[in-house]
């Protein structure tokens, strides 16, 4: 099979490009964050213009890889939880790109079931890559089509742990609100929810971003702390929040020099509530 040219699948889908670069950037370190060889060998079998879009070690790509790694592992948080508790649960990545998370959690996670969600375009690209097909839904994550199958395919018991990476920023706020009224309408009580978001200062600020400068998609929406989704959704039970500057600077230098100024230290933030 040749190369595939991700160039095509829509500006929003084509930003896909991005944390698979920067996951197959760090396997080639001496030391790497994430270490995800799947991501690394998928990158070779695809195509983008460097002219859009090149990885370097910018601060993105200690962003991405560190965020990538505090969501799995709080997927594997509340995983070994609901084990000691004995009770039911599936993994979903919404807006799941390229990403290979089901893969890396796989072993930690006691066999329970992973859902992969994107873009019928995303997912027909993942099952060409990746073979996959039975727990992959095609389906813009603000209809209601993946919600209703996921619910039809697990018990009413089973809890439904989520993440949305590098998603949000792209959503207005009424888009956000959508989603979270719909996951809450679905699996309410039973669901802990993962995601990223950018604050509203760098929300306006695309084309002064490291990666997405010379891309077609732009950010939308900004989420700057908890209230604002309890705004949105004031059902939800807020559990924490960490500033990916505070990961980024475990394995960066530069990020302690970012720590020092708010609206860098809180310009994005992985949040976990439950609904």
């Amino acid at each position: 099979m040749g190369q595939i040219n991700l160039e095509g699948l829509g500006a929003v889908q084509e930003t896909l490009i991005i944390p698979l670069a920067m996951r197959a950037l760090d396997l080639k370190s001496k030391r790497p964050i994430l270490g995800d060889e799947r991501a690394a060998r998928l990158y070779e079998e695809i195509t983008y213009s460097d002219k859009k879009f090149a990885p370097k070690k910018s601060p993105s790509y200690y962003g991405c890889l560190k965020r990538a790694g505090y969501m799995d592992g709080e997927l594997i948080r509340y995983a070994r939880e609901l084990h000691a508790q004995g009770k039911p649960f599936v993994t979903v990545n919404a807006g799941c790109g390229l990403d290979t998370r089901g893969e890396r959690i796989a072993g930690a996670t006691y066999g329970a079931a992973h859902y992969d969600v994107d873009f019928p375009n995303v997912i027909e690209l993942r099952q060409r890559l990746l073979g996959e097909s039975a727990t992959a839904l095609g389906s813009d994550l603000l209809e209601g089509d993946w919600l209703a199958r996921l619910a039809s395919e697990i018990t009413p018991e089973t809890q439904v742990l989520i993440t949305i990476e590098g998603v949000f920023a792209y959503f207005t706020l009424e888009q956000i609100q959508l989603l979270l009224e719909h996951l809450h309408h679905y699996f309410a009580g039973r669901c802990v929810l993962v995601f990223d978001a950018l604050s509203s200062f760098w929300a306006g600020r695309s084309k002064m971003h490291d990666t997405l400068k010379h891309m077609e998609a732009t950010f939308v929406g900004g989420i700057d702390s908890e209230v604002d989704i309890l705004r949105l959704l004031p059902q939800a039970q807020f559990e924490r929040k960490k500033a990916v500057v505070d990961l980024m600077a475990e394995v960066w230098w530069v990020a302690h020099l970012m720590q020092l100024t708010k609206k860098m230290r809180e310009s994005t933030q992985i949040f976990t509530f439950r609904l």
